[in-house]
């Protein structure tokens, strides 16, 4: 039952922050495969130089990984503004089934997204972060999570995408977790 505490407190705490900030524009992502769901929102200062997120991930037989993340934002080439990029980081909870470890790690790190300028309805993202051992807080030695998609604009506020993502924690002296490892599709909304 602490367990179901805990996540359902980060959630609540994720959800107030949401909720507590002026009107932006907003998106949800839902990604799934045979053993993992994550589900992040992510919400853009109506000044588009700050973005923020928060997101859970379960995998049914490996545990849960819920962050918050904050990043500055903003064009990352010049003429029609394809390439999006943000440069920042993310307090990541990890917590496995079956045992008492857990870890909170700081990853640094950030994200691109980028629109074929001929075929705008085609995306590509991808984000990246780490923690080593000196960002990484109870159990944890390590933090990786990187992710590639492709995605495709079905409506005017909806992409569907597959991608691939690794997400790894160390645990000192336990040995490493890998949350997800492989393949997903998924869909993002935009408010």
């Amino acid at each position: 039952m602490p367990r179901v505490n805990s996540i359902l407190s980060a959630c609540t705490a994720v959800a107030i922050l949401m909720l507590a900030m002026p009107a932006g524009a907003d998106s949800l992502d839902i990604s799934v495969n045979d053993d993992t769901a994550r589900l992040t929102y992510q919400w853009q200062h109506p000044s588009r130089a700050v973005r923020v997120d928060g997101g859970w991930l379960h995998n049914q037989d490996r545990g849960e990984v819920i962050h918050l993340g904050v990043h500055v934002t903003g064009d990352a080439s010049s003429g029609d503004a394809p390439l999006i990029g943000g440069v920042g980081g993310r307090v990541v909870h990890v917590r496995p089934d079956g045992g008492p470890l857990d870890a909170t790690v700081l990853g640094i790190g950030g994200f691109f997204r980028y629109t074929l300028p001929k075929y705008n309805r085609f995306n590509v993202y991808g984000h990246g972060y780490i923690a080593p051992d000196v960002l990484a807080f109870g159990d944890g030695a390590q933090y990786t999570d990187s992710e590639a998609r492709f995605g495709y604009n079905v409506l005017r506020n909806a992409d569907v995408f597959v991608g691939i993502r690794h997400i790894k924690t160390e645990f000192d002296p336990a040995g490493e977790l890998t949350s997800d490892n492989g393949v997903h599709v998924g869909i993002q909304l935009r408010f």
